[in-house]
């Protein structure tokens, strides 16, 4: 495919691609790709009144600077990287339903903090250890959890002309399955977490870990080393992921409590964790104000990662006290010494809803108080998950608030019905201010409130309005009312 594009680019001169008829330029190549809404076959016609070819997966057009092609998605996604050829020397790869942002992350800290030049990709924008032009920047869509391949490849072709030797990004199931990595080899991958998620798109739960998997058949690099959490490897799914590895010759490694790397002792407090576990026959140990047993797993799968490229993997132990939370990720919004202690959660899963919540019920358990959550489910995705959110937030907490978080085109009531059906009992509020300024005003002393779903976001999706909205900032907001 990569030759038969090259060669039709040599001979049309082709020195950029779209596959939005929008916005061709002359000396473009346009690839018609048929999306869930949008057909971009049926603008070839307008297409060709600019561009100088057009690539179709449609085999009966017929024109003359048409060009039947297989895989449109992957040929868009291979013909941006003949446009954008550049590439850092170690690439590095994470999927996962949840952790993937948080691990992103946490290469990216222990990379900068041993000296080294990185970068990350992924639904936090890009970070850089070099500062990178405000025009290019502002070029960029605002989501980049696995942008679209042509965008992709701009910013690591922009990276490594900054001589940026690591970039870490994330591999989400959706830009897996569309191609949107083309053929580009990650030195090593991670593959932090699997739960429902997603289901609107993938159907199954067999399809969504395919998607998964597909990362590491299609992306790796012929040497390259999985490191996955032994959650999924112990799980029902997990001699599926097992044979999938062997029958396609992938190395992996595991982290967790029958891992490679395998944790001994987590102690959680609301100060953070003290870790200690096992790799090559030595005990070690660290210290992390990060919140939640989970992030020592996903600390220490970032650790390995990182060793896989070539830094000795003592040198990374030392600095793991030193990487800090990422925004929205079980973030810790009061004072240590408040009264009362409010969390701010990007958990919109229920399995990353149940690890919160069990976090932080331990941490209740140590001092006393209830344990309050404010969450809802978004609209215009998975449905079959809200009833089952509804029934961990209520098994686990104490006191259960259900409210909206971007409904999107569906009605609200709707949304907050489904998960109620879930969660007997629980309050429901319309409107998240609301119900995070109503939740607020019932803490008392040593009471702990989670608000999930959000997490870093500074949005709500309204009908087909974005307004700016931000759990931290109004729960920060409610806290100092509270407290007047």
């Amino acid at each position: 495919m990569r030759d038969k594009i090259e060669s039709l680019f040599r001979k049309h001169n082709i020195k950029g691609v779209s596959c939005d008829s929008r916005n061709i330029r002359p000396d473009d190549a346009f690839f018609a790709i048929r999306g869930e809404t949008i057909d971009g076959n049926q603008f070839i016609n307008e297409a060709l009144q600019i561009a100088k070819i057009v690539f179709t997966e449609d085999a009966s057009r017929k024109e003359e600077e048409v060009f039947y092609i297989q895989n449109i998605r992957l040929a868009l996604a291979i013909a941006a990287g003949i446009i954008y050829p550049n590439l850092s020397a170690n690439l590095v790869a994470i999927t996962g339903t949840n952790g993937k942002t948080s691990v992103v992350s946490y290469i990216y800290q222990i990379l900068k903090l041993l000296g080294q030049e990185a970068a990350t990709i992924g639904t936090l924008g890009i970070n850089s250890t070099i500062e990178l032009e405000e025009k290019f920047l502002k070029e960029l869509p605002h989501s980049l959890t696995t942008t679209d391949p042509i965008t992709f490849r701009k910013i690591l072709n922009k990276l490594a002309e900054k001589k940026i030797s690591n970039v870490v990004f994330e591999a989400s199931s959706h830009g897996i399955t569309q191609r949107r990595l083309g053929d580009i080899k990650a030195k090593t991958a991670g593959f932090t977490s699997f739960s429902q998620d997603h289901l609107d798109y993938h159907k199954t739960m067999d399809n969504y870990l395919e998607a998964k998997l597909q990362l590491f058949r299609d992306n790796l690099e012929e040497k390259g080393e999985v490191v996955i959490n032994t959650e999924i490897l112990d799980s029902t799914y997990g001699d599926f992921v097992k044979n999938f590895f062997t029958k396609h010759g992938i190395h992996y490694f595991g982290v967790g409590k029958s891992g490679n790397i395998k944790v001994k002792n987590i102690s959680s407090s609301i100060t953070g964790n003290i870790v200690d576990f096992e790799y090559n026959k030595r005990n070690y140990a660290f210290t992390t104000n990060i919140i939640g047993s989970f992030q020592a797993v996903n600390l220490l799968m970032a650790a390995k990662m990182t060793a896989n490229l070539g830094i000795d993997f003592d040198r990374i132990v030392e600095v793991l006290e030193k990487v800090t939370a990422v925004t929205g990720r079980l973030q810790r919004i009061t004072a240590l010494e408040s009264e009362v202690q409010v969390f701010v959660d990007y958990a919109h899963t229920p399995d990353a809803l149940e690890k919160s919540l069990l976090e932080l019920r331990n941490i209740k358990a140590q001092q006393g108080g209830m344990l309050y959550v404010v969450f809802g489910c978004g609209g215009d995705r998975d449905p079959s998950k809200r009833e089952l959110m509804g029934q961990v937030a209520c098994k686990l907490a104490d006191y259960v608030v259900v409210t909206d978080d971007n409904p999107r085109t569906e009605n609200p009531e709707k949304i907050r019905l489904d998960v109620l059906k879930g969660a007997a009992g629980a309050e429901e509020v319309p409107g998240r201010e609301l119900a995070i300024k109503r939740t607020t005003g019932k803490l008392k002393k040593n009471d702990i409130l989670l608000i999930a779903g959000k997490g870093h976001e500074t949005y709500q999706i309204i009908g087909n309005r974005t307004l700016f909205f931000s759990d931290i900032e109004t729960a920060q907001k409610m806290l100092l009312l509270r407290n007047k």
